[in-house]
């Protein structure tokens, strides 16, 4: 299990090699602990550069933003080794129907050099934690009428909660190429199933198919 990390605005990526690696060299150098972090506008410069080695896409700035969303805060997260953003692990709500949603995850990534460690594993266990199959959660409830300003006891305005609503989690899925047998056993491992096989998913990647992987 683990704790959340309080957010740092002067975590710097550590030096690194990109070649896979049989075991990790932080392994015997450092004692191990792993936490999950939330992610901030003052970290969210982290998650670029970690979005910049892990993966071979250029995010929006859509991206970005809809990370920091409150409804987000559970499902997009930073992995630390010893207090040093390593891993990433981003999601997002999508609605079925008015009381119903399901999760993506869009991207989970670790640094070559961090792997093997059990971060991937506490970022998707912390997701699962908060939004499983089955779950009902809160969500801000945008077609709520926007809740008037209040005063504080000095007479000033203040800006008011937004009103939320519950929603039930139908299930969490991803794509996974179907090259990429170690990922689909890390998924498998955590209950996913293979739901179908999709012919030309990816653009510019052999082979362009790719798995559904989803958790109901």
């Amino acid at each position: 299990m683990t704790t959340a990390a309080s957010a740092s605005s002067s975590w710097s990526l550590p030096p690194m090699s990109y070649e896979p690696r049989p075991a990790a060299p932080v392994r015997s150098l450092l004692p191990k602990r792993v936490d999950v972090a939330q992610l901030t506008p003052n970290n969210l410069g982290q998650l670029r550069k970690l979005n910049s080695v892990l993966f071979p896409v250029q995010y929006s700035e859509r991206f970005y933003k809809d990370v920091l969303d409150p409804d987000a805060a559970e499902i997009c997260k930073l992995g630390l080794f010893n207090d040093v953003a390593v891993g990433t692990i981003c999601c997002r709500l999508e609605s079925v129907s008015k009381d119903i949603v399901r999760i993506y995850i869009m991207t989970l990534g670790v640094l070559a050099p961090y792997r093997r460690l059990g971060i991937a594993s506490a970022l998707l266990q912390h997701v699962l934690d908060h939004v499983s199959p089955g779950k009902e959660i809160q969500i801000i409830d945008k077609d709520a009428p926007t809740p008037k300003p209040k005063k504080d006891k000095n007479g000033k305005e203040t800006k008011p909660e937004p009103l939320k609503k519950s929603v039930k989690v139908e299930s969490i899925y991803l794509h996974v190429q179907t090259s990429n047998d170690e990922a689909r056993t890390f998924y498998e491992k955590f209950g996913f199933k293979v739901a179908e096989t999709i012919d030309n998913y990816y653009r510019r990647i052999q082979p362009a198919s790719a798995w559904v992987l989803q958790l109901q």
